[in-house]
């Protein structure tokens, strides 16, 4: 299991358009990294976020945090 945290900073990030990244983009750069590791999750979304962002000057902190949770399974 997997917990992602992040700031408002992430969806709220803007473009030179003025337009908004938004959670349906953050969502679509989460699954393109969805089966790699939580650094891969993070990385995905950071190069999204940047990707969109493009030239125009950050005006919130980006800030993201992703848990994972593994149990190990011990034969008997």
């Amino acid at each position: 299991d997997r917990l992602f945290v992040y700031t408002d900073g992430v969806p709220e990030a803007i473009n030179l358009s003025n337009t908004l990244y938004g959670t349906d983009r953050m969502v679509a750069a989460l699954n393109t990294a969805k089966t790699g590791s939580c650094s891969q999750l993070l990385e995905a979304v950071h190069q999204d976020v940047k990707s969109f962002a493009g030239e125009a000057e950050q005006f919130d902190d980006i800030t993201m945090l992703c848990v994972e949770y593994k149990v190990k399974m011990e034969k008997a």
